[in-house]
């Protein structure tokens, strides 16, 4: 491994000499490339330091009212999507339906469908 196009003999010497922690930032900083930060041999100690920053979503939640009987299921809500894909995790846990139909009052949207019955979950996830 020493003689690979990779490593040179004194770089492979230096990578053995570190312990584990070390290598993976090691490793970690080849892989980034640009060397973030220069590494100076000791555990933790940079030359520079950098931050991250993450955007933050606003969390977005409306809500879903959802009713059965022994004939139908219903989905109420404000967005056909969320409506759409709640039914669909339903159905991915087992639920079995038919026929569904969509109505629209004002900002309100309805989903409802026939009530089939329950079988194993599609997805065990």
């Amino acid at each position: 491994m020493a003689n690979s196009e990779y490593w040179d003999k004194g770089e492979f010497n230096f990578f053995s000499s570190l312990d584990d922690v070390d290598k993976l930032m090691y490793l970690y900083d080849l892989m980034v490339g640009d060397f973030v930060h220069e590494y100076n041999g000791e555990t933790n100690v940079f030359d520079d330091s950098f931050e991250i920053e993450f955007e933050e979503e606003e969390s977005i939640r409306h809500q879903v009212i959802v009713s059965f009987d022994k004939d139908s299921v219903d989905l109420r809500g404000t967005d056909i999507e969320l409506l759409d894909k709640v039914l669909g995790d339903m159905v991915m846990n087992g639920l079995l339906v038919s026929n569904k139909r969509v109505s629209f009052d004002g900002d309100d949207v309805l989903v409802r469908c026939n009530f089939v019955g329950e079988t194993n979950p599609i997805s065990l996830n």
